[in-house]
């Protein structure tokens, strides 16, 4: 009876905690986020994790049960010194959701978090690769967490007027790897990490409480004091505004890991903040690239294309190069379906209206004259002057609902030639424009080429087209390649779109027709000149083009290929601007299936 009251007693604790933390979640400007939770568990792994979704800014906690952080004689002391009532409390407010939050905003609004985005995020990254050197790279989002954890905890401290709670996790992870693998003292790196913390926001007690974990080996100090020299970090800092200039972050990054590298050899067991070491490891307790290395969820929204995209858009329009964290290809597919959404684009509802009955409001008796026998009631019935009678349902209930009609006469094929001899590399009137994140310039007829085919596949995205047919993209300069496939296959056909090889104008027409191998096609070319090899590939490519729903875009004045096509009566459009031409390409696409979407809704 006892046991199962101290247990009541304990459950009810964790719940006016998990208030307590959503109290504090809300102060931090998180009001309508998803609300957080508290959860004990037996075989936790750790005494506490702790980690933020910034899909839903939900944090959650997981304590192992029974968790005190302050049970050693040496532990009460410090907490009587710094006045600490409740070390479980102190530690989830403080480290639990304080500090992940703060790689966010501590609070939202107050521009004091980092890295804040995960484009600030790559720069870092950039800015830590640089300053490693190459045999110890491997080390680099390892040392990155270090920098940010650096940058934000003295602000935790300014936030709370405490950090306390960081003091005695960091004691805990001490005691933590002593116990389990036998290590006495803290790991190089990691005291080098918290000595330089401490360098911004811990006193005297601090390093006194601390000091059992302490080497003082001298390449710790030596690391510890240039990374302060270099970093130029004010000791017991106050107003953390300083650090929160983004324009330094990349410098700083940079010396940061230069300074910390010699202590890269060993990597530490110690957690720098709460998070689950053991998320996606493997079954035999090894490592993966999915491992999670902090609880912020920063790692995990730079690993979505939402993510990507916020970095490519955030370099392209601050003018800077492409990542080196991530494939060119990777940037420029993201950044192009990203510029694609600022192509106006209005497509019609495929779907039919009908009206649905829901439940009748009451009922009445069955009229055998008018009323359908097959929506009598039979488990009610009348009793009235001409005897028994069954109920028939009176004033249904009805919605209006649409639905979705299958798409099945579209043109099943899509495919996109367009020219990549090096005159499209060059920009219409002369300027290619800027060449630092977009390698063939951001105002050449290429980049508007792309521009246009990235709005094509948004149309037929948003229209809902683009999963029931199969697509495919040409490019023809000295040789004529092809890439197709279904709807799962867009990345690889996007890929060869963005590997022009900017040779010669010359067209193999056997190739292009082994691309449509007979498919009803929506085919559509753009090129910028003449065509070197036309009167040689003419013949076969009129016929595709008379067996297909052709149409072909012309940048600059008439050719001998614009010429042919126009007297086979086929649609030919001049353009001499690149915004004209990735509108054009969008709309031609939308006159050409918009007869099928009205058949589709007949």
């Amino acid at each position: 009876m006892l046991k199962n009251k101290t247990k009541q007693q304990k459950m009810n604790k964790i719940k006016q905690l998990e208030e307590k933390l959503n109290e504090q979640k809300n102060k931090f400007g998180l009001v309508g986020a998803k609300r957080a939770e508290i959860n004990e568990y037996d075989d936790a792994p750790y005494n506490i994790s702790a980690d933020i979704n910034p899909s839903n800014w939900g944090i959650k906690i997981d304590l192992k049960t029974g968790y005190n952080p302050i049970e050693d004689q040496r532990q009460k002391i410090y907490a009587s010194i710094k006045k600490i009532k409740d070390g479980l409390e102190t530690v989830v407010l403080q480290v639990g959701s304080g500090h992940e939050v703060a790689h966010w905003e501590l609070p939202f609004g107050s521009e004091k978090g980092c890295p804040m985005d995960v484009y600030n995020h790559d720069k870092i990254l950039e800015g830590i690769k640089n300053g490693l050197p190459q045999n110890k790279k491997e080390c680099a989002k390892d040392v990155t967490n270090m920098f940010e954890d650096t940058i934000i905890n003295p602000r935790v401290k300014e936030y709370f007027g405490d950090f306390s709670g960081q003091i005695l996790f960091w004691d805990g992870e001490g005691l933590r790897v002593e116990k389990e693998m036998g290590q006495k003292g803290f790991t190089p790196l990691y005291e080098a990490f918290v000595k330089v913390n401490l360098h911004l926001f811990g006193d005297k007690w601090d390093n006194v409480f601390l000091n059992r974990h302490y080497t003082n080996n001298p390449k710790v100090e030596k690391a510890v004091k240039e990374i302060v020299n270099d970093l130029n970090l004010e000791e017991g800092i106050k107003d953390t505004t300083s650090l929160f200039d983004k324009s330094r972050w990349l410098k700083m990054a940079q010396d940061y890991a230069k300074a910390i590298s010699p202590l890269l050899d060993e990597m530490p067991k110690e957690r720098l903040s709460a998070y689950d070491f053991t998320k996606g490891q493997n079954s035999s307790g090894e490592g993966s690239d999915q491992k999670s290395k902090s609880g912020n969820g920063v790692e995990e929204k730079v690993k979505t294309k939402e993510g990507k995209e916020e970095i490519a858009y955030g370099r392209y329009s601050a003018g800077e190069n492409q990542s080196p964290n991530f494939t060119s290809f990777e940037q420029l597919d993201v950044l192009y379906q990203r510029l694609a959404k600022d192509i106006p684009v209005k497509v019609e509802a495929i779907s039919r209206e009908f009206l649905m009955e829901i439940s009748p409001l009451n009922y009445r008796p069955f009229d055998s004259e008018k009323d359908n026998p097959l929506k009598i009631k039979t488990s009610k019935f009348f009793m009235n002057d001409d005897g028994f009678n069954f109920a028939y349902p009176n004033q249904p209930l009805t919605i209006n609902y649409k639905q979705k009609i299958q798409r099945k006469s579209f043109p099943n094929f899509k495919m996109v030639l367009v020219d990549n001899s090096g005159s499209m590399a060059e920009g219409i009137n002369g300027n290619k424009g800027n060449t630092n994140f977009i390698p063939f310039g951001d105002n050449s007829k290429y980049h508007y080429a792309l521009l246009g085919y990235y709005g094509i596949e948004n149309f037929l995205q948003k229209q809902g087209i683009a999963p029931y047919i199969n697509h495919g993209v040409s490019l023809f300069s000295n040789k004529t390649r092809f890439k197709k496939g279904s709807y799962n296959d867009l990345i690889s056909i996007r890929k060869l779109l963005l590997e022009p090889d900017w040779g010669n104008t010359y067209l193999d027409a056997k190739t292009l027709k082994n691309a449509f191998e007979g498919e009803e096609s929506f085919f559509l070319s753009i090129s910028d000149g003449g065509v070197g090899n036309w009167d040689s590939e003419k013949s076969e490519i009129k016929q595709l083009a008379e067996k297909n729903y052709y149409a072909h875009i012309q940048l600059g004045g008439k050719t001998n290929m614009s010429k042919d096509l126009e007297s086979w009566g086929m649609p030919v459009f001049y353009v001499n601007s690149g915004k004209d031409l990735s509108k054009l390409m969008v709309d031609i696409t939308k006159n050409i299936y918009h007869p099928f979407v009205q058949e589709e809704l007949k």
